[in-house]
């Protein structure tokens, strides 16, 4: 399982959203749980997705605090396709509860929805910071909290730590934009593993079909890749939504190791796409000296990928899912 966070202002517009009041999104909407809100009910005693009304409540608590502007909070928590038969109605509520009460998330108003996809069932939970006294919620160190609630949660509940996006077969695959979500990656972890720096990385992804463009916030620098798919639509996806190694830092870092290593791939045999990726990763984690140097030679040893190769042929291969979960690669999306 895994959380994603937006922070907004608008109550209306996130109800709308995991509630597809419109329709647009033709989502198969499930409400769990609310408190502390006005869920309007039908003759037959079922919730009405009225969002307006829900977020009239919302704001009525939320004006407790004017001085907090965005008080909005928009969790999404997403597992992958193949718990999809086990996560019942029950467990989403379990999960969603649990999570909740682990982030401290308590003593105020929510709402908890379901939307039952095939590719990727997930949960939605708009909250209030503000809580029921009037006071924000506590939110120090949230990223670092959530990472370890969402990987304590998979495993009390056997759920499975998804693959990488690169790694799954697209024609698994159903919705458009999930299609060509999942071949970018594939694509662009391909020509990170062979580029030898970012000026070549850009050249051949535009070969391919893919513009990689560099995009500045203050000091920060992210990266998006823009694809046209099939349909004709033109469609825009940040490095982070791709796989946790192909953010902007963790691809100059990626250089960074290739050069110091005078390491530019061009192995003796084909390697499988969980090999490149578990490379990638490979390198942006620290090495251990193997008993077999001297450490007055400085040097570090990094398993080719050859060896890589051989390792994950024979089953020996490490779990990738754990590399993913370790905190280097916490996901921040904002």
């Amino acid at each position: 399982m895994y959380a994603f966070i937006h922070h907004g202002s608008g109550f209306t517009g996130a109800l709308n959203y995991i509630l597809d009041t419109d329709g647009h999104n033709n989502k198969m909407v499930r409400m769990l749980a609310s408190e502390g809100v006005e869920v309007p009910l039908d003759e037959d005693g079922d919730p009405v997705f009225d969002a307006g009304s829900i977020a009239q409540s919302f704001r009525l608590q939320a004006a407790l605090r004017p001085g907090i502007s965005n008080p909005v909070r928009h969790l999404i928590l997403s597992c992958p396709p193949e718990d999809r038969e086990k996560l019942t109605p029950h467990l989403w509520l379990a999960l969603t509860r649990d999570y909740m009460n682990r982030m401290h998330i308590t003593n105020t108003q929510f709402v908890i929805t379901t939307h039952e996809e095939k590719d990727n069932p997930h949960a939605h939970i708009v909250y209030n910071r503000i809580d029921n006294d009037g006071q924000p919620l506590d939110e120090k160190f949230f990223y670092r909290r959530s990472n370890k609630a969402c990987r304590d949660i998979t495993r009390e509940h056997g759920l499975t730590w998804g693959k990488n996006k690169a790694e799954s077969l697209a024609q698994d695959i159903h919705r458009p934009e999930d299609k060509v979500l999942y071949q970018t990656a594939r694509i662009v972890t391909e020509e990170l593993y062979r580029a030898t720096d970012i000026g070549d990385l850009r050249l051949s992804l535009m070969a391919r079909g893919i513009v990689m463009r560099e995009i500045r916030h203050g000091e920060r620098t992210g990266v998006v890749f823009m694809v046209k798919g099939r349909n004709g639509k033109q469609y825009s996806f940040s490095g982070r939504r791709l796989g946790p190694y192909l953010t902007y830092p963790n691809i100059k870092k990626v250089f960074q190791q290739k050069n110091q290593e005078n390491r530019h791939f061009t192995p003796l045999r084909p390697v499988s796409m969980p090999v490149m990726v578990h490379h990638l990763i490979d390198m942006l984690k620290p090495i251990e000296k193997t008993p077999s140097q001297p450490a007055v030679s400085g040097k570090r040893h990094r398993k080719t990928p050859e060896e890589l190769q051989e390792e994950f042929d024979a089953g020996r291969a490490g779990s990738m899912q754990a590399d993913l979960t370790d905190r280097r690669f916490e996901s921040r999306l904002h």
